[in-house]
C-alpha cells in the first residue's frame, strides 16, 4: 500500500474516533426528567418509581384523607409531569387514612355527646365523675375538641354525676 492510503485511512479513523467520542460524551450529559404521577401509590412503590428514575422522594407532611388509604401517596407537592434535573427532589404528601373532626360536645349532655360522637365516626368513652359546677348527666370535659383525628378513634368525655353525696 502506498503512504497516502494509509495516511487517508489512518486519518478517516481518526475522524470516526473523534465523531464517536464527542457522540458518546454528549449521551452522558444531564437529562431532564419527568417527575411520574405517583397519587395513590403506597409510599414504598412511589420511592421506587421516583428512585428508578434518579430522583430522590421527600415526603413534607402527612395529612388526614378520606379518599387515600394510610400509608399512600395523598398529594405531591412537586407536580407529576415535571421536568427536572437528575437527582432532583420530589417532595409528596402521605396520608393518614380517614380523619375525622371532633365535635363540640361541651354543651352537651352525655348522652347527645355520644350520639353526636359516634355519628361522625368517632369512638366515644364515656368517663362519669363527681362535680359540683356541671349539672348531672351534662359534659364536663372531652379529649381532643375540634382537631381531626383517625376514624374510628376513641374521644373521652367526661359527664357530670353531678355533686358527691356526703
Amino acid at each position: 500500500m502506498n503512504k497516502t492510503i494509509i495516511k487517508k485511512t489512518v486519518s478517516i479513523l481518526l475522524l470516526i474516533a473523534v465523531v464517536v467520542s464527542v457522540a458518546v460524551l454528549a449521551g452522558c450529559g444531564a437529562k431532564e426528567i419527568k417527575v411520574p404521577d405517583v397519587i395513590g401509590m403506597t409510599k414504598a412503590d412511589a420511592e421506587k418509581a421516583i428512585t428508578d428514575l434518579g430522583l430522590t422522594m421527600t415526603v413534607q407532611r402527612e395529612r388526614y384523607s378520606d379518599t387515600v388509604a394510610a400509608g399512600s401517596i395523598e398529594d405531591m407537592i412537586t407536580a407529576a409531569g415535571t421536568v427536572v434535573e437528575p437527582k432532583s427532589e420530589v417532595r409528596v404528601i402521605t396520608s393518614l387514612g380517614e380523619g375525622r373532626t371532633v365535635p363540640n360536645v361541651g354543651v352537651l349532655t352525655g348522652k347527645e355527646a355520644e350520639n353526636l360522637i359516634k355519628k361522625v365516626g368517632l369512638n366515644p368513652v364515656i368517663v362519669e365523675e363527681y362535680s359540683d359546677e356541671v349539672e348531672e348527666g351534662n359534659v364536663i370535659s372531652y379529649t381532643d375538641g375540634g382537631q381531626i383525628i383517625p376514624k374510628g378513634a376513641d374521644v373521652t368525655v367526661t359527664v357530670s354525676k353531678g355533686p358527691e353525696k356526703k
